[in-house]
């Protein structure tokens, strides 16, 4: 093998790695959700990006609700969270 062989295969390992970890439908962010009810979590919420916009966003992407939801203790960040 040449080398721009092995980079091209080393290359395409990393994205294939990558995207894997990108795709996963389990949700990174530990929370405190019932198992019936999906949800996803993602920008923190900020000044800027409070209930109100958390809950407009959700809405556009066609969740029923969604506002913003404290983890850690104590509950220092807050990730805007939608539910289907």
């Amino acid at each position: 093998m040449n080398f721009s062989t092995m980079l091209l295969l080393f290359t395409f390992s990393v994205f294939m790695v990558v995207s894997s970890i990108h795709c996963q439908t389990i949700d990174l962010v530990p929370g405190n959700f019932a198992p019936d009810e999906p949800s996803i979590c993602f920008n923190p919420c900020t000044v800027k990006l409070g209930d109100k916009e958390c809950k407009t966003i959700c809405l556009n992407k066609t969740y029923k609700d969604g506002s913003c939801i404290g983890f850690g203790i104590p509950t220092s960040l807050k990730y805007c969270c939608c539910t289907k």
